[in-house]
């Protein structure tokens, strides 16, 4: 297992030093969200064909990230193709160290998120729980809708902030689907867990500390406000929306 651990962050970690070459080399943005959804596609296809195992939950473990990043991963490249920059990065963009240190941290928290796959891919009578791929799916059709409302919003509504469909039970709907397909992952695995491999649960304890405190919702918070502060209806939808579980949080 310690071998399956050191590949996979091996793989993650070239992932992210190609993209990084390249987005450094030509000052772009285009590979650098691209990258993210990249690693685990090419983490879990690479473990299955290397120490993987092929049976129907396996193969559905293996779909439900192959799904999630390649969802993610053409819509952020659509995206940032509209876009031509992503603002986000221009701080250090012209840093090698500063862009370089982007891409490495990006793939720990790569590693930490996959934990999940990357241990029980391997593990050869893997039994399941239906009720994580429940999970994930209600996470991935949240996060599908959230990302396609809010970039047609902003196709015709560039400079407002985003209230309408499903931003208007809650803020950050996105999130939410995204925490949701990670929790459902690890509850996917969980009939299998024995003993050290109740660390996997990391995963998804990673994926809300990092969305809710450091790099999702904070930031985009602060732009907001700085953005629409001074708009009554901003802060009135501020105060009357939840972040992320309607009536909850």
């Amino acid at each position: 297992m310690i071998v399956t651990l050191v590949l996979s962050l091996i793989i993650i970690t070239l992932v992210n030093v190609i993209a990084y070459l390249w987005a450094y080399k030509k000052q772009s943005d285009h590979l650098t969200d691209i990258s993210y959804s990249l690693s685990f596609i090419a983490l879990v296809v690479s473990l299955v064909l290397i120490r993987g195992h092929t049976s129907w939950q396996h193969l559905l473990l293996t779909g439900m990230v192959v799904m999630w990043g390649l969802r993610l991963g053409g819509f952020l490249f659509y995206r940032i193709n509209k876009m031509g920059k992503d603002d986000r990065f221009d701080s250090f963009r012209g840093s090698w160290v500063g862009f370089l240190k982007f891409f490495l941290l990006q793939s720990i928290s790569i590693w930490i998120i996959a934990l999940p796959a990357i241990i029980f891919i391997q593990v050869p009578d893997l039994k399941v729980s239906m009720a994580g791929l429940g999970i994930w799916l209600i996470g991935f059709i949240i996060e599908t809708v959230a990302d396609t409302q809010k970039f047609l919003f902003k196709e015709k509504h560039p400079d407002r902030y985003m209230d309408s469909g499903i931003y208007s039970i809650i803020r950050h709907p996105n999130y939410l689907g995204e925490i949701l397909c990670w929790l459902g992952i690890w509850i996917y695995v969980v009939p299998s867990i024995i003993g050290w491999q109740w660390l996997s649960m990391i995963s998804p304890i990673w994926i809300v500390f990092l969305l809710v405190k450091i790099s999702g919702i904070p930031l985009l918070e602060k732009k907001g406000k700085r953005k629409y502060g001074g708009d009554p209806a901003y802060i009135h939808y501020m105060n009357d929306t939840h972040k992320l579980i309607p009536g909850v949080y």
